[in-house]
């Protein structure tokens, strides 16, 4: 039978209830002053002391927009000349069709921002993320993304730590509320997800995945955009000049 509680219980919880609902949320607690802190500045700072390095790399890169799927593979080395660098692996280039080698072509003329392989500007991340909350392997935290191109507090970056291996095995953007790209488009939600692998030795934690869905409309018309990608034979085969003249 359950018991519905009787009215003097009611009135001596009421205190208590308009305490609890009442009560304001909890002071957020800053990335960098959570325990945790010395684990999430040294996988920081290892990628970044190894920012400067050139990494050829493959790419599986597979998309869909519900109609249409395309799966090609690419292989990336910056020894090459500009132009050069992104190479197809499959399939054969001339079988591409001409939206895929339209975007390989932007790929190709494109200058490498940052390097795709490991943590983006986390350190910067991490300045502006709290603790969201941990178990015994991870901690999660949580920073608002700041880009001129995306309107103010439409997007959240999660970063996950890897407590036991002392990497970030995940930063993931998610979108909180609907936004306006630009006039004719307007995105209702947006994840985009990096997973990377456990580094070896002393070396950095390299990216092993990405996968990414964006929904919204256009032109009176919905869209929805799946992404994945899959990083493989990633080598070290340099250093940039910039890093090398430091």
């Amino acid at each position: 039978m359950v018991r519905v509680l009787s009215r003097p219980t009611l009135s001596a919880l009421a205190p208590a209830l308009a305490a609890l609902f009442l009560a304001g949320p909890a002071a957020a607690e800053p990335a960098l002053e959570h325990e945790t802190a010395p684990l999430l500045i040294a996988a920081a700072e290892k990628a970044k002391a190894n920012a400067g390095n050139l990494y050829a790399f493959t790419v599986e890169h597979w998309s869909s927009n519900g109609e249409k799927e395309a799966l090609v593979t690419l292989h990336y080395d910056p020894r090459l000349d500009e132009g050069a660098r992104w190479q197809v692996l499959s399939p054969a280039e001339d079988n591409l069709d001409k939206a895929a080698k339209k975007t390989l072509s932007k790929l190709r003329k494109a200058e490498m921002d940052g390097n795709p392989v490991l943590y983006d500007k986390l350190d910067e991340m991490i300045e502006a993320a709290e603790f969201v909350e941990e178990d015994e392997t991870q901690a999660v935290y949580v920073a608002q993304v700041d880009e001129d191109e995306f309107p103010k507090d439409a997007l959240e970056v999660y970063i996950t730590l890897n407590k036991p291996g002392a990497y970030v095995s995940k930063i993931e953007v998610r979108s909180k509320k609907a936004f306006k790209p630009m006039a004719i488009a307007k995105v209702e939600h947006l994840v985009e997800s990096r997973r990377f692998a456990p580094p070896e030795g002393d070396g950095p934690a390299f990216i092993a995945s990405t996968q990414g869905l964006v929904e919204g409309e256009a032109m009176f018309r919905h869209f929805e955009q799946h992404t994945r990608q899959t990083f493989s034979d990633i080598e070290k085969v340099g250093v940039a000049e910039e890093a090398a003249g430091e």
